[in-house]
């Protein structure tokens, strides 16, 4: 957990939040600033910085390189 002296400011008697609020939380729940997103400990919201997708990875492929072994040849 982050000291929560850090997430706040007073500048001029005023409370200054510095990391940004959870949308589908609500005030007081705060995002965990990561090095390429935002994310919510809480329910799990993440903004992204870059709005790429990446592709889903096929398992498939992988599973039909790999050698079959006979069980007669062992024997």
């Amino acid at each position: 957990m982050s000291n929560r002296s850090s997430l706040y400011t007073v500048e001029g008697g005023k409370l200054i939040r510095n990391n940004e609020v959870c949308p589908q939380c609500g005030p007081g729940i705060f995002m965990a600033k990561h090095a390429d997103r935002t994310t919510c400990g809480r329910c799990g919201h993440d903004s992204s910085k870059s709005k790429v997708i990446p592709e889903p990875v096929s398992t498939d492929s992988q599973a039909s390189e790999l050698p079959v072994k006979d069980s007669s040849e062992e024997e």
